[in-house]
């Protein structure tokens, strides 16, 4: 089944503002593929503060720093403007549940 990188961007920022930090596991997908949502995220300007290692210029990430990951001002809008798709959302215990179509 191929995964819903929107549904794990925007579930990964509610869970940001919530003060949680999901990890790759919690959705079932690997390292790479997780930290290339959370690079995309930060691209787009939605969240700040994540730091990515890379094994040089134009290569893949091989490690990713959340510790002091946050919501801009134009994730938290993202958020509010996706709010119906949230209601539907009941939290990282149950993400798996959520995030197929």
């Amino acid at each position: 089944m191929a995964i819903n990188k929107l549904k794990i961007m925007l579930s990964f920022m509610r869970e940001v503002n919530d003060g949680n930090i999901p990890n790759a596991v919690d959705y079932g997908i690997g390292d790479l593929e997780y930290w290339d949502i959370i690079d995309a995220c930060q691209e787009e300007g939605l969240i700040k503060e994540a730091r990515f290692s890379r094994g040089g210029m134009g290569n893949p990430i091989i490690l990713a720093i959340l510790d002091n990951i946050k919501l801009t001002v134009k994730g938290m809008e993202y958020l509010d403007t996706n709010s119906t798709a949230m209601k539907a959302y009941k939290g990282i215990k149950e993400i798996r549940d959520w995030l197929p179509f």
